[in-house]
């Protein structure tokens, strides 16, 4: 593929290792070739790295595929996926996974990406749902804090809800900025 078609989602394989492009941006400067600037992350280690390209430049496409499967649970120092339609297992390192582990809880789908037919590594979705296990109750009137809170959610974190939210309310969560979305 040209470096010119690539956008954000479009995997890539530099330098041996598999990239996710996270940001795109074109640029054209006055009687030059077009220029990319793109934002790789290796799905492998989340490193993220910051490349330059002619359009024209050639980067190779790898054999990227991704399975929805389960999270089924946790075997020593191993996160282990079952696949949803073929029923494989896939088996992490904790090492591999450990930005992400606190978002895995049994029964829950996830993106298992398969680099060469081998699995990579999991992508987590953009937004979960939890439910919420300890808040202290809002005080109507209490602004002082902004209008939040701290709410202990059923896999362990700690984040910030509004004054409405109670324990035994189901919340989504947005697991980039760890963040309230709102209720489920």
């Amino acid at each position: 593929m040209e470096a010119g078609d690539l956008r954000v989602g479009t995997f890539v394989r530099l330098e041996g290792r598999i990239y996710e492009v996270v940001n795109f941006e074109k640029q054209k400067i006055a009687q030059r070739q077009p220029h990319v600037k793109v934002k790789l992350k290796d799905i492998v280690s989340g490193k993220v790295i910051d490349r330059t390209f002619v359009s024209s430049d050639k980067i190779e496409a790898p054999d990227i595929s991704i399975r929805p499967a389960k999270f089924v649970y946790k075997d020593a120092n191993q996160y282990v996926f079952l696949d949803s339609e073929t029923y494989e297992e896939y088996r992490f390192d904790e090492k591999i996974l450990e930005d992400k582990i606190q978002w895995f809880t049994e029964g829950v789908d996830f993106d298992v990406i398969l680099g060469d037919e081998i699995a990579l590594t999991v992508r987590i979705p953009k937004v979960m749902e939890f439910e919420v296990i300890e808040t202290p109750p809002g005080v109507r009137g209490d602004t002082e804090s902004g209008g939040i809170k701290p709410a202990t959610l059923s896999n362990g974190m700690t984040i910030n809800v509004p004054l409405h939210i109670k324990k035994g309310d189901k919340i989504k969560v947005n697991t980039e900025t760890n963040e309230y979305v709102g209720r489920a």
